[in-house]
């Protein structure tokens, strides 16, 4: 009966306290927020990038890149870009425009772009030796890459000097293409019979006169190749201009027939394109069309699941606890460095490959990863080490993947979390690096480890300068670090700080950027609404760094307690056996106690106090019914005792 007594108590209690976690479990946010943490992890499709099916922009990956650039009868303008460097997505409305202008010169050149943010497209980026984002090659037809012989660059962004380049680029390919719609962009001469060796299609000749150093007439017979019943062909000799009566000096165009009958026409403005709509409206009037337009074959990607209703509920999560730092955005900038922006450089050598090492040698020491991650790192820091000349993009690349396979899970998370932004272009990567960058900072200010103040900074800059995908970020960065003077930071707490303001002076420069997400608008942090004590009253409000009085002692607080390693957020983690479970424990305990609502605390404490009450009545019932007897035994020499 006592025994029976104790089962019934201990059952008691270990239904309270299911019943407790029961309770406690429905009030922690993670469960709310399952279905979306699911939705977001599902992977997202890098090939998309700044481009889709909307725009001229043929997309190309490293699945297509080789069939449709190489040994090709026409040639093609490649952009190698990043997804998240400001100043590709700056210039992408700008190629999107380009690609539609110059849609009409498919059948001789075509405009296309690769993402060597996208981890699979890492060897093509490697390859051809992209030094910098967004760059602009130009592959000629039958191009195949050699020694250094990478393509023609286009160092130009604005779309009429582009045009002029590639109609002389194209026009220095003539007679040498094995391609019947390429035009002959060969100038006519006085003697010459205008349609000697043409087809029977075409029925016009389209004379044009092109002044010296002008490429007018390329470039309308470019926008004119879907026009089968005209060839256009360009001069610059007088004697032809008086053959045909041409008057260069209205800038006359002249259409000619098989039968030598010339119709002269007046365009309205002197640009290729209004050359072209001209001639375009004089064959419509005669009856004559275009040829079908061929869609070449693009990337088919399959309609992916609507992710806006997961997104919406994520960013309202970050809204609401604009303060936390996640542990998936720390995770995100290292998979991304890791994975995508070092083995993308072809050759790390010198300067380079000091900044690896360094890099490496402070992530080692501030990993925020769990343990299959430190290992990693550690690992990888120690291959990267031992080389003292060159080490080749492809081999780092090839070791990461040897240890990944070695060690098992290393990431619990695939996607960003605070950093995410309201469209796929906006915040991630970038607001990543920022975020681990901090983060590392202040480790480092809390650690003996290391008493170098400028570790963190020296690992950051090295990175920047030698890695990072964005030139045009990079180029700031280095700059505003010249002066700001960040060789001369004296402590690890002004390491901090230096950091800090070096961000907002970025976020003031970009702050209505068209790169700006407007969900997340780039103000001066912290806000007077985060921390009302690190802004010193002032007499004019301003949300410039410059005129804004700040408390940096009470600024130094607030950033080491919002990237205190305890407090790194865990929402939209997949797999949170990677992690610590120390840090696991502490984030449970911490979730407790801020989900128990005042009805939780009191439904808590009664069923303590039943619980009690209970084990109470079970002994007082059984273990001391009827009182205590002693029972008398036999002995062999003592009789009974």
């Amino acid at each position: 009966m006592i025994r029976q007594g104790a089962q019934l108590a201990l059952l008691t209690v270990v239904v309270t306290i299911l019943v407790i976690l029961q309770l406690v479990s429905a009030g922690v946010p993670l469960k709310r927020f399952e279905a979306v943490v699911n939705q977001m992890s599902e992977p997202v499709d890098e090939s998309l990038g700044l481009y889709d099916d909307k725009d001229k922009v043929f997309r190309l990956t490293v699945g297509n890149f080789n069939d449709t650039v190489l040994e090709q009868n026409r040639a093609v303008l490649v952009e190698f870009y990043n997804t998240y460097c400001g100043h590709c997505r700056r210039f992408a409305p700008t190629y999107k425009e380009l690609a539609q202008q110059l849609h009409p010169w498919r059948d001789v050149v075509i405009v296309s772009a690769i993402d060597c943010a996208a981890e699979e497209n890492n060897g093509i980026c490697r390859s051809y030796e992209v030094m910098g984002y967004p760059t602009l090659r130009y592959m000629s037809p039958g191009f195949q890459p050699g020694d250094k012989q990478y393509g023609q660059k286009v160092d130009s962004q604005k779309p009429e000097e582009i045009r002029n380049l590639l109609a002389g680029l194209i026009a220095a390919e003539n007679q040498t293409v094995n391609n019947t719609l390429w035009p002959n962009l060969s100038p006519v001469t006085e003697m010459e019979f205008l349609f000697e060796g043409l087809n029977s299609q075409r029925e016009y000749i389209a004379l044009i006169h092109e002044p010296e150093n002008s490429t007018l007439g390329i470039q309308t017979a470019l926008f004119l190749l879907q026009w089968p019943t005209v060839q256009v062909r360009r001069f610059s000799d007088a004697a032809v201009a008086a053959k045909y009566k041409i008057d260069t000096s209205k800038h006359q165009l002249a259409l000619v027939d098989r039968k030598g009958n010339v119709k002269l026409h007046t365009p309205k403005e002197q640009t290729s394109e209004t050359w072209a709509k001209t001639i375009e409206a004089a064959l419509s009037a005669l009856n004559f069309t275009p040829r079908p337009e061929h869609h070449p074959d693009q990337l088919q990607h399959e309609s992916s699941t609507d992710r806006s209703g997961a997104l919406n509920e994520v960013i309202k999560e970050v809204r609401r606890n604009k303060h936390f730092i996640y542990q998936a955005d720390l995770e995100m900038a290292i998979r991304t460095i890791l994975h995508n922006e070092v083995p993308k450089v072809n050759e790390i050598s010198g300067e380079r490959l000091l900044a690896l090492q360094r890099f490496l040698a402070v992530l080692q020491r501030y990993n925020p990863l769990g343990t299959n991650g430190r290992q990693l790192v550690s690992k990888l820091k120690d291959y990267v080490v031992q080389f003292n000349q060159q080490l080749a993009g492809k081999e780092f690349e090839q070791e990461l993947q040897r240890l990944e396979t070695q060690l098992g899970g290393i990431y619990s998370a695939n996607h960003f979390v605070g950093c995410t932004g309201s469209s796929p272009h906006l915040r991630g990567f970038s607001c990543s690096l920022w975020t681990l960058f901090h983060f590392m900072s202040v480790q480092a200010a809390g650690s003996e480890d290391a008493r170098d103040p400028l570790e963190v900074l020296q690992a950051m800059h090295g990175y920047i300068k030698h890695f990072f995908g964005c030139t045009d970020c990079s180029e700031h960065f280095q700059a505003m670090a010249s002066r700001r003077k960040i060789w001369n930071v004296p402590s690890k707490d002004e390491a901090v700080l230096w950091l800090w303001a070096a961000h907002n002076e970025v976020n003031q420069r970009l702050a209505g950027d068209s790169t700006e997400d407007p969900q997340f608008p780039k103000v001066q942090f912290p806000s007077a609404s985060s921390c009302a004590q690190c802004r010193k009253p002032t007499a004019s409000a301003s949300k410039d760094n410059a005129d804004i009085n700040w408390n940096k002692d009470a600024v130094l607080s607030f950033l080491k307690n919002i990237h205190n390693p305890e407090f790194v957020n865990r929402y939209g983690v997949q797999r949170e056996e990677l992690l610590h479970e120390t840090l696991n424990t502490m984030r449970q305990k911490r979730q407790i106690s801020n989900v128990f609502s005042d009805m939780d605390m009191r439904m808590g404490m009664f069923l303590y106090a039943f619980c009690i009450v209970m084990m109470v009545v079970a002994f007082k019932l059984f273990a001391f019914k009827g009182g205590y007897r002693k029972k008398p035994y036999g002995h062999d020499i003592l009789g009974k005792v």
